[in-house]
């Protein structure tokens, strides 16, 4: 199997750039991450693997944070919604 270069998901409730801040500043320290990259616009958030990439822990941290992932590799803008991270202003 060939290692992929880039992961994207969908990411629900994402609506701020508190948001996007948030995201890239919870994800990019776990293990096996390379480089994180978050789409406002977009709704995606876009992983550069490196070693040992655990792609549960990155749904897990993103849950923890209150946003929902909605699918690997969707890139449907349809599923923004009120960002979370207002709530915790």
């Amino acid at each position: 199997m060939t290692k992929r270069a880039k992961l994207t998901f969908a990411i629900a409730n994402l609506g701020c750039s508190n948001c996007v801040a948030a995201i890239e500043n919870a994800v990019m320290p776990l293990p096996g991450v390379a480089y994180v990259g978050v789409s406002l616009t977009g709704g995606t958030m876009t992983v550069r693997p490196g070693p040992d990439l655990n792609v549960g822990a990155i749904v897990s941290k993103l849950m923890g944070l209150g946003y929902v992932v909605v699918d690997e590799f969707c890139t449907d803008s349809r599923w923004l919604a009120a960002c979370p991270c207002r709530s915790r202003q």
